[in-house]
């Protein structure tokens, strides 16, 4: 059975972190890494610092400035650009992920990678693994000053990339993203629920899901 009708999408849209890769790269980064270094900085316990900047974290999560690098670098007074350079090397994509790119790619289909990542954090990723290649555009939601949870980011996307939501796919492991999306006239839409090979998965209720890009290439061989 096909999850996806393919000849009915001319483009697929895919988010990075915990879609395309591994998001505990950046849950380790900005869970365990940054209040460490937070710790050593201030000379205080860990424990103490861990609360603090989960707080901060609360207090503006999935805004725009929540996902803005030099936002935390400047409230924190950490190198995070350094960081994140340094913590890139260690980029894992997931299972999968090539086959199916190289597969979308031989039956034409526009292939756009759309994240809520920093320009400058996409980039550093992008360095670290061959996937930059496969896709026509690389976009950041930053530089249209709204994030994916936000319902004005999807027209200006569709404008900017001349899309036609009607036949267009959009893959990504948050639920609230693809609410958005489908809400915005987004025809087709794909959870991911396993975003981090540390935890278990996850359970979508509004949108089909997979737990891994396999069932996906099933899908268009079968």
């Amino acid at each position: 059975m096909k999850i996806i009708d393919w000849d009915n999408i001319d483009t697929i849209l895919f988010d990075l972190d915990g879609t395309l890769i591994d998001l505990h790269l950046d849950a380790y980064f900005w869970k365990q890494l940054v209040p460490q270094t937070y710790a050593d900085k201030e000379g205080l316990d860990a424990q103490t610092c861990h609360a603090r900047i989960q707080q901060l974290y609360r207090d503006i999560e999935h805004s725009m400035q929540w996902y803005d690098i030099d936002h935390w670098a400047k409230t924190l007074d950490l190198p995070i650009r350094e960081m994140q350079r340094q913590h890139a090397l260690n980029t894992q994509v997931r299972s999968g992920v090539y086959p199916l790119l190289e597969s979308l790619q031989k039956l034409d289909k526009q292939l756009i990678l759309l994240t809520d990542s920093h320009p400058f954090s996409l980039q550093v990723k992008m360095d670290n693994c061959n996937l930059s290649s496969y896709f026509e555009q690389l976009l950041s939601s930053h530089q249209f000053q709204r994030p994916k949870m936000h319902s004005a980011l999807w027209q200006s996307v569709y404008q900017h990339c001349q899309l036609n939501p009607d036949r267009t796919l959009l893959i990504d492991d948050m639920e609230p993203v693809l609410d958005q999306a489908k809400s915005n006239q987004m025809a087709y839409t794909l959870g991911i629920t396993t975003p981090d090979s540390q935890q278990p998965p996850k359970q979508f209720n509004n949108h089909p899901s997979i737990t891994d890009f396999q069932t996906l290439l099933g899908s268009l061989s079968g």
